[in-house]
């Protein structure tokens, strides 16, 4: 990999790199400085792998070439300008725009699902970019969240051309090869057709329903039963908000000719945005752009390192796969939904469940907790202000404070009896703990699968069990397993035994909107047997 030399080494003699941004397996994307206009930028190295057979390099050169001669074509705002493609040691590289954002699927992933009001701006401005592309003749081919990038103050950007194609041209396709990303293909496409601007249009589709929910309505566990799912399945809108149904049901239309076009999809945006500022005149104005307090997110718009996958990359501080929310204090889970002529409704449970009962006139809303949906399918609503991280099949939120915390483990399960698996448990506490004491066990009824509970509490030792628990501190803890089809799901919940009183209510609607799969619904609250 190339590497600026005390940050002075230059690319066709003007344009200096600065840091990297990102890389993958086929390249780096720098943070750049075009040293003539004194501006910054992304520079974008391709690195192709060692060994790699004459023709195989010939294309992906080829493709990068054309995927930065395909983007400068277009002009638009929520589009990445592509400013030069200069040849350095052999091969190109794209001098770009710089763009101070975050992807869509890293803001849900840190922060929960997107307000409906600013999915909705979201979407017409990418609507906006994509019939820039289409009128110019060009596919984009690979719309899906991580190619949408937000900036703080609410702009949107289309990136990564670098699956794009003017209508019609197939030069670089291989017989048998689709392009693109599984969960987000249009059933044509996934099909073995060469689709049109219809089929970005689905992807659209899903990638809005993502935005909602944290990953495409036809995502399953690999890429067949994924391609199975666009040509089979329906999408499942239980816990989408009612007011986003009739514009993803008909982006999600099979037959590319009765699907909806750009100008009724945007209608439709448009008239969700209105009924949503109907109802911010009620609740108050809709968040900005969620942001972690982490590192200045910088992404360049067409920053596809791994042009196979279409992979855009982004710095934010955090360790890649970590934080199912890095810092919930700028998250605003999404706030109810009311039609155009409704009174707002209040939420109760997972989000988008919608309650029947209005508010009176010109109250506040209580805002539902932001929702975490697993890469594995489960989900669980977070406190707002706790900060997230996952490693594995655990994920777990910490309050800032420390004294607070709520955990989720999935696991296989050698049985049926959430109970052992508590018992097991309770033996690896041990050399962590002292003086633990039960308060509770039993069963609890939940709708899917069994469950039991242990409640009790424990002071730290000397050996740290986390490193969040202070040594000789007093605990209170609620652990609850759920064993679904095999698969056991352990939660936890710690809090000091001081303040374990004040935060019930809290703990019960955390516990209540766990969910093993998205069809699962919330848990109910449970009771002794």
């Amino acid at each position: 990999m190339a590497s600026p030399d005390d940050g002075e080494r230059l690319i066709a003699r003007r344009y200096r790199l600065s840091s990297a941004l990102g890389q993958g397996g086929m390249g780096v994307v720098w943070h750049g400085h075009d040293t003539l206009l004194n501006r910054p930028i992304a520079i974008k190295e391709v690195v192709l792998p060692p060994g790699l057979p004459p023709i195989e390099r010939e294309r992906h050169l080829l493709r990068t070439t054309r995927e930065a001669r395909t983007a400068a074509r277009l002009n638009h705002p929520g589009i990445v300008q592509i400013y030069d493609v200069v040849e350095e040691d052999g091969r190109p590289w794209i001098i770009m725009e710089l763009v101070d954002a975050q992807p869509l699927d890293e803001i849900v992933r840190l922060t929960g699902p997107v307000p409906v009001r600013l999915l909705s701006d979201i979407g017409r401005q990418i609507l906006s970019a994509l019939t820039a592309a289409h009128q110019a003749g060009v596919l984009h081919r690979d719309v899906k969240p991580s190619n949408i990038l937000v900036t703080e103050d609410g702009r949107a950007v289309l990136t990564d051309f670098g699956v794009a194609t003017a209508e019609g041209d197939s030069s670089l396709t291989q017989t048998g090869m689709v392009a693109g990303s599984p969960s987000f293909l249009a059933p044509e496409r996934a099909s073995g057709g060469i689709g049109g601007a219809a089929s970005d249009l689905w992807s659209f589709g899903a990638t809005l329903y993502a935005g909602l929910m944290g990953r495409s309505p036809f995502e399953r566990a690999d890429t067949m039963e994924t391609l199975n799912a666009i040509l089979t399945e329906e999408a499942v809108y239980g816990r989408i908000p009612k007011i986003f149904h009739a514009v993803l049901r008909g982006l999600l239309e099979r037959d590319p000719a009765r699907r909806l076009t750009a100008e009724q999809a945007d209608r439709m945006l448009a008239d969700i945005q209105a009924a949503q500022r109907a109802r911010d005149r009620v609740t108050g104005p809709p968040p900005r752009v969620p942001r972690p307090r982490s590192k200045v997110a910088l992404a360049a718009g067409v920053a596809a390192v791994v042009l196979a996958a279409g992979a855009v990359v982004v710095w934010n501080g955090l360790p890649r796969g970590r934080g199912p929310a890095a810092d919930a204090a700028t998250s605003t889970g999404p706030r109810p939904v009311a039609a155009a002529t409704a009174a707002p409704t209040s939420s109760a449970g997972p989000v988008g469940r919608q309650s029947a009962t209005p508010h009176p006139p010109y109250a506040r809303a209580r805002r539902p907790l932001p929702i975490w949906t697993s890469p594995a399918g489960w989900s669980i609503a977070f406190p707002r202000g706790w900060r997230g991280s996952r490693e594995g099949a655990h994920a777990e939120w910490l309050r800032r404070d420390g004294k607070a915390h709520l955990g989720v483990e999935m696991r296989k399960s050698a049985g049926d009896d959430p109970a052992k698996i508590l018992r097991a448990a309770e033996r690896l506490l041990t050399p962590y703990a002292r003086e633990v004491t039960t308060l509770r066990r039993g069963s609890v009824a939940v709708p899917e699968g069994r469950a039991a509970e242990w409640e009790f509490t424990w002071t730290s030792g000397d050996a740290s069990r986390a490193p969040w628990v202070a040594p000789g501190r007093v605990y209170h803890e609620l652990r609850r397993a759920v064993v679904v089809d095999g698969t056991a799901y352990v939660l936890e919940w710690t809090m000091t035994s001081r303040e374990w009183g004040k935060r019930r209510r809290l703990r019960e609607e955390v516990f209540r909107s766990f969910a093993a799969s998205e069809a699962a619904g919330a848990m109910g609250t449970p009771r002794a047997r």
